[in-house]
């Protein structure tokens, strides 16, 4: 872009939201993060409202001075009415006409994403991604996410959603996911699952040092006490731990193999244990991917870190102003 535009960004998540007002250059002028946990929708629409116009008011700018709205949000969306459908991790928000409240407040273009593909496209726009024109990007926290960039264009399919990465089946007879599928992605390494399965396997041993980690708190055993228990050695993690980087390569190999990326980004999870998660997943994917698609391939961890939320909704702005020719 030539001249630099401003835009207003919105990430929804479940239990935080991220209200932004940047530019077209990456400039972050403002940002602010307001709670989400089990509260009303309408409630929590009019604090992001009301910190976006507070964003723009010290900033002396209008509802004319910006380009564009985008909102990145978690699904299951329905996209062509702007709707976000009843989600598992935010019980409240259930069939939420996001876009069109949102639309009728700013006198501004706004356009609507899945949280994953807008995470997608900050990292194509203004991380890692930036020269890339094939790019996946993946969210790995309380389940899996994806978005995937081919071709220079955000993929979306027929209904709009495509790029569930966290749904492909890598084991029909593996565990229940909450999508209704059996031994999805997600349902093996996605965040909730895990916990799930170490409170399972522990059950009994109160001793155990990824307990004793956990302050006794079953409530926080998940990732964060995996990988310290993977980092001091702990046989138990070490076993789980090798489960899932086996898990995570098949996945990165199937992607590898169907969309040939010049770059795997890899969020959340990933940022927290770093190599000690891609170096295994990386010795494991010659069994899961051709030696030529390996060959063209960076797996890296996200460039934005956990400032992606500031990016994400801008991004999906900034990305449908372009595809419109108006960026």
């Amino acid at each position: 872009m030539a001249a630099e535009s401003n835009y207003l960004g919105f990430d929804i998540g479940g239990t935080k939201i991220a209200v932004c007002l940047g530019t077209s250059n990456g400039k972050i002028l403002a940002s602010e993060r307001i709670p989400n946990s089990d509260r009303n929708p309408n409630e929590v629409i009019d604090q992001m409202v009301t910190s976006a116009r507070k964003m723009m008011s010290d900033y002396g700018l209008s509802d004319s001075d910006i380009a564009s709205v985008g909102i990145g949000a978690p699904g299951p969306i329905d996209m062509f009415s702007g709707i976000m459908e009843k989600s598992p991790n935010m019980l409240k928000w259930n069939n939420v006409p996001i876009l069109k409240t949102v639309s009728q407040i700013f006198k501004s273009r706004v356009y609507l994403e899945n949280d994953a593909n807008a995470g997608a496209l900050a990292e194509w726009i203004f991380g890692l991604g930036r020269t890339k024109r094939n790019l996946i990007y993946l969210t790995m926290s309380t389940g899996i996410g994806g978005g995937i960039i081919t071709d220079g264009k955000l993929l979306r399919g027929r209904d709009l959603v495509a790029g569930e990465i966290g749904h492909i089946v890598l084991d029909p007879q593996g565990p229940a996911c909450n999508c209704g599928l059996r031994g999805c992605y997600e349902a093996f390494c996605g965040g909730k699952s895990v916990a799930r399965r170490i409170l399972s396997d522990l059950s009994g041993e109160p001793e155990h040092p990824l307990m004793l980690m956990a302050g006794g708190d079953a409530g926080k055993i998940g990732y964060p006490v995996l990988i310290e228990g993977v980092k001091t050695g702990n046989g138990y993690a070490l076993s789980l731990w090798d489960e899932i980087c086996l898990r995570n390569a098949q996945a990165l190999g199937l992607l590898i193999n169907t969309f040939n990326p010049e770059m795997i980004v890899m969020g959340t999870v990933a940022l927290a244990a770093g190599d000690v998660l891609l170096d295994p997943v990386k010795k494991l994917l010659p069994r899961f991917a051709w030696p030529r698609m390996l060959r063209g391939v960076q797996i890296r961890t996200s460039s934005l870190g956990r400032n992606i939320g500031e990016y994400s909704g801008l991004s999906v702005a900034i990305y449908y102003d372009q595809q419109e020719g108006r960026g």
